[in-house]
This record gives structure tokens, C-alpha cells and sequence, in this order.
């Protein structure tokens, strides 16, 4: 007597299910979509990508026809093929739309996890006398989940199969033609026109990201659709839109964790190439150990290091010319009276914090101090040569010593 029983439920955990299970839970289908939309909109909003009230709106609809369809076959197990199929097409349509727009299908997947769980927690709090049932729901939830999954993944694989490689080199084309790789000037006509080609909202400002990671460079990272990605060269890189949006900086640390990425400025559309120039000069200073890098680098958190670094030899030149006092002095005894004039003047020439800078004595600094104001005399107390002088002593810090 158990043997077909297992079998059954094998092939088809609906048909464990009592029908009259469904009925009462249809007056919650509303409730239950409206939940789990809420819980889809709270992830994206943590992930730096809210939902647009289309999305939203294609969503819910989805998600109630996917309740409304379980519900149907919980009551119906053995005649509800014909809705299963209209709802099939439905996810397949979906697949497609997100194919189309270069997304991947990591959005209905999150959609599809929230919505099983709300349904779980609701059948689970409904009548008690299905709670034996709980085991055969579940597998059903899951069975169902995989179902329309499919469909979806069909649809996208059916779209991508067909023109994905098309949308991707249109998009590649307006990657290289707003920076400036095709030799013409920039033409807002030409590139609206490019963009509606590529799916692409063109937005008002946009950041270009340099990709560099240690080690195997696979997988890429899974960037947004939004963002335009050229990633088969040897300088692989993406165009990021509105980089400062709401949720957009935190969004990009997690995109691009365990990725080394150097991030230009923020600059109007027309302008990109002049955000690949400066991400570029950037990415010299993350390479050659100058900045530290890390998961995204950012070029607005150090102008310092690429004002001082831009020029070496006239910072040279400057540094031997103002830290001249100092060439008499044996090469240790240089860095601790240099290494004590910065901190000195970082601290606003007070001789306690320095100390605490230093990791010393404050009587120790005021020692040094008294022995530099007799090398530098009237200098220190000028203070267009104390803004020189600092100006050089964090170059050499950076740098290393300039004035050799």
C-alpha cells in the first residue's frame, strides 16, 4: 500500500495534498504577492539597485498569477494544465524581456526564493488540520518554484541565443565611442541614437572603472545591466552611470569584492574620456605601490598622491631646494628630523600632538625642533615656506627622498 504512495508523490507532490487546502488561502494571494514584493524591494534597495515601478509592477502581476496557478493545482492536481502552460508562457515572455535588456535572471530568482517562503510561512499558519501536509507542500512549493524557473531560463536562453552577441558588440561600440576610442567628437544625437540600439539609458554622468584583479582574472564580476562593460581586452574596464547615485557607492564595493578596481571621477556624459585619463593615472600609482589597493580605489579619495606624483622631477627639484638644510645631516639622523618637521606642521606646529604622531617624547620633538629652527632659521615662522615645505616632505614621504 505504500509503495505506489511513494512513487506517486515522487512524480507529483500535489497530489498529496488534500484540495480544500487551496480554498481558503486564495482571499490571501494579494497579501502574500504584496509581501513578497516588499521583501524583493528591500533586497534590491540593500544591493544599490532599487526596483523601477515597471519592474515592480511586472513582478507583482507575475507573482500572483504564480500564486494564484499553485493554489489552482493544489486544488486541481489533475486538471490544471491548461493554466500551467499559460503561466509557463508567461515566465518564458519575462525570460525573454530580461534577455533582451542584457540582465540576467538573478532578480526573478530572489523573487521566486521570497515568494516560496511567504507561501510556506502562510500555509503554514493557515487551518492546523494541514500541518500533516506540511511535507508534500513544501516539495510542491519547490517542484513549482523549478517549474516556472525553467520557463523563465528557456525564454532568456532562446533570446540570448539569438541576439545577445548583437546587443552585447552595440554595446561595446558605445563603451569605445563615448570614450573616445572611435575618433570622432562627441555627438549627443549620435550617441542617443547608439544607446536606444544598445538598451541603454543614458544617463547625465557617468565613471569609468579599470578591472584588475590578482591571480586568476575568472570569473568576471556579475555587474549591473546598466552598466557598460568591455571586458575582452587587455585594459578590461566598465562605464558605470551615475556613480554617486543613491545606494550606488556601496553597491559598487560589493559588485566588485575580491575584484581590484580603480575608479575614476565622476564626470558629465561628453566628458567619460576625461574619467578613463585620470582612472588610468590612477591605476599607475595602484601598480606601482604608491596607493594601496583594494576592492574599489577611488580617485576623488586621492588627489594628493596624483597632484605630487604627477611631475617627479619637479617635486625633486623643489624638495632639494627646501629641504636643503637637511643635506649636511647623516641619512638617519635626515629621516627622524624630517619624518619630525611633518608631523610638526601636520599638527600645526604642536609639539604635543606631534609627539603623539611620532609615537615619542614631546620633550624629544621640542629637542629635534630647537635643532631645526637653527637649520631652517626664520623659515618656520613664514607661512607661505612652512605650506613649501610640508608640500615636499609628504612627496618624499609618498615618493620616497626626492632631494638625491
Amino acid at each position: 500500500m505504500t509503495r505506489p504512495l511513494r512513487e506517486n508523490r515522487r512524480s507529483d507532490p500535489f497530489s498529496e495534498i488534500p484540495p480544500e487546502v487551496g480554498g481558503p488561502l486564495r482571499t490571501l494571494v494579494p497579501a502574500m504577492a504584496e509581501e513578497a514584493l516588499d521583501g524583493i524591494r528591500h533586497r534590491a534597495e540593500g544591493h544599490g539597485a532599487p526596483l523601477e515601478p515597471e519592474e515592480s509592477d511586472q513582478l507583482h502581476a507575475l507573482l500572483s498569477a504564480a500564486l494564484g496557478a499553485f493554489l489552482e493545482r493544489v486544488e486541481h492536481p489533475d486538471g490544471a494544465d491548461g493554466r500551467g502552460e499559460s503561466l509557463a508562457a508567461q515566465f518564458r515572455a519575462y525570460g525573454e524581456h530580461e534577455a533582451r535588456f542584457g540582465r540576467t535572471l538573478e532578480c526573478l530568482h530572489t523573487a521566486m526564493r521570497t515568494t516560496a517562503a511567504v507561501a510556506w510561512r502562510h500555509m503554514a499558519a493557515s487551518d492546523p488540520r494541514t500541518h500533516r501536509y506540511m511535507g508534500p507542500i513544501g516539495e510542491a512549493i519547490f517542484a513549482f518554484q523549478e517549474e516556472i524557473s525553467t520557463a523563465a531560463a528557456q525564454g532568456h536562453a532562446r533570446v540570448r541565443g539569438a541576439g545577445v552577441d548583437a546587443l552585447r558588440r552595440r554595446r561595446t561600440r558605445l563603451s569605445r565611442v563615448l570614450l573616445g576610442e572611435t575618433g570622432n567628437e562627441y555627438d549627443a544625437r549620435a550617441v542617443s541614437g547608439l544607446a536606444r540600439a544598445a538598451r541603454w539609458r543614458v544617463p547625465e554622468r557617468v565613471a569609468v572603472a579599470l578591472l584588475h584583479q590578482e591571480g586568476q582574472v575568472e570569473p568576471a564580476p556579475l555587474l549591473p545591466g546598466e552598466v557598460l562593460v568591455d571586458l575582452d581586452r587587455a585594459e578590461p574596464r566598465a562605464l558605470v552611470p551615475d556613480p554617486e547615485g543613491p545606494g550606488r557607492p556601496r553597491a559598487l564595493e560589493r559588485v566588485f569584492r575580491g575584484f581590484g578596481v580603480v575608479l575614476g571621477p565622476s564626470v558629465p556624459l561628453g566628458r567619460a574620456p576625461e574619467s578613463l585619463v585620470r582612472a588610468r593615472d590612477l591605476a599607475e600609482l595602484v601598480g606601482s605601490g604608491v596607493v594601496a589597493c583594494g576592492d574599489v580605489v577611488r580617485w576623488d579619495d586621492h588627489l594628493p598622491e596624483l597632484l605630487l606624483s604627477r611631475d617627479t622631477g619637479l617635486v625633486g627639484a623643489m624638495a632639494r631646494a627646501r629641504l636643503a638644510p637637511l643635506s649636511a645631516l647623516r641619512a638617519q639622523q635626515r629621516e627622524r628630523m624630517a619624518d619630525t618637521l611633518l608631523a610638526w606642521l601636520e599638527s600645526g606646529l604642536n609639539a604635543n600632538e606631534a609627539a603623539e604622531r611620532l609615537s615619542i617624547h614631546p620633550q624629544t620633538v621640542r629637542y629635534r625642533m630647537r635643532q631645526l629652527e637653527g637649520l631652517f632659521g626664520e623659515r618656520l615662522r613664514d607661512p607661505a615656506e612652512r605650506f613649501e615645505l610640508e608640500l615636499v616632505l609628504r612627496a618624499r614621504r609618498l615618493l620616497g627622498p626626492l632631494e638625491e
